[in-house]
């Protein structure tokens, strides 16, 4: 009796075992799946040809002049752009567009055009090697020495390369009655926003209650990005930060809760954060402008100006 009671007891240890097992390696195997879904998708930026580019600059930025070209000597499609009666040359190399004294750095930029998605991610459907990587992303080491964004074009189409010229293309102008200055090419896309949203407002309370509950109103500001080596797109004037009355009580930056020592940040519930409603996204979007609040290191206040990735994403959703 005590043996069968041993051997009873010796089988279902290993039928727990079998079990774990399996059931690690059925989430491995999810991961795995995702893991791959998430590579493929970043194949697909890849695809772009050097003259789909091309055709998505000229469409966002109608006052540059685009010119396509090929330098044999290093193998490598050359994009001219002449904006504000200024040339600059920039190399392809595979969608970083580079200046020729930037190539040997390569690996410490991002491509120009990826693939950015008007769709909200919620953090609870997050798998584990996402939630690393995440993690691993939005690490100090990561924001010291990873790879940035390459801005070097955004320099030449605005004429940003110094405070200077920067603050020569500057507007002062009010969005939704809250002070902000912007390049004056942007300008006059926020104006069409603003007058879309005063719009919404009339038949959509969430809306009237988002212009209501407004704080206040950023634009331009010469700054690095917080934590990272790389200039901020608020110092091209194409940026925007739009807060809430009483925001430092609420959760709108990935960053803060990072440090106030919340370790598990990118898992922070939807429901929990300060989210402009989804028609004033949707409202921005539509006139160009990328949201903040879709990335990983979510910044649910920041609106950026990057129609060459609105156009772009047309592109990526027939692939």
């Amino acid at each position: 009796m005590k043996m069968r009671r041993v051997l009873f007891f010796l089988m279902a240890l290993l039928l727990c075992s079998i079990f774990f097992s399996a059931s690690r390696h059925h989430r491995r195997e999810s991961d795995d799946i995702e893991a791959q879904k998430e590579e493929q998708s970043r194949r697909k930026i890849r695809q772009l040809t050097a003259k789909e580019e091309f055709d998505i600059f000229r469409k966002a930025y109608p006052f540059v002049k685009f010119e396509l070209g090929y330098d044999k000597e290093i193998s490598d499609w050359t994009l001219s752009v002449t904006s504000y009666d200024k040339t600059t040359i920039f190399y392809r190399c595979d969608g970083l567009y580079l200046p020729k004294e930037q190539l040997a750095n390569r690996d410490h930029f991002w491509r120009v055009i990826y693939n950015y998605q008007r769709i909200l991610r919620d953090p609870a459907d997050f798998t584990e090697e996402e939630k690393r990587r995440i993690r691993n992303y939005g690490s100090d080491e990561n924001r010291k020495n990873g790879a940035v964004s390459s801005k070097f074009i955004f320099d030449a189409i605005y004429d940003c390369a110094t405070q200077h010229s920067t603050e020569t293309h500057l507007r002062s102008m009010t969005l939704w009655g809250k002070p902000l200055s912007v390049n004056r090419v942007v300008g006059e896309v926020v104006d069409r926003v603003e007058a879309k949203v005063y719009e919404l407002a009339k038949t959509d309370a969430e809306v009237a209650e988002f212009l209501k509950n407004l704080g206040s109103c950023y634009g331009y500001n010469w700054c690095q990005i917080r934590d990272s080596p790389t200039r901020s797109f608020h110092s091209y004037g194409i940026a925007l930060d739009i807060l809430p009355r009483g925001w430092g009580n609420k959760i709108v930056y990935w960053g803060y809760e990072k440090q106030n020592g919340n370790a598990d940040w990118m898992l922070i519930p939807l429901k929990d954060r300060w989210l402009p409603p989804p028609a004033v996204v949707k409202a921005f979007e539509d006139e160009g402008f990328i949201w903040g609040g879709r990335w990983a290191v979510w910044d649910n206040m920041h609106f950026e100006y990057h129609p060459e990735l609105l156009l772009a994403s047309k592109i990526y959703e027939k692939m």
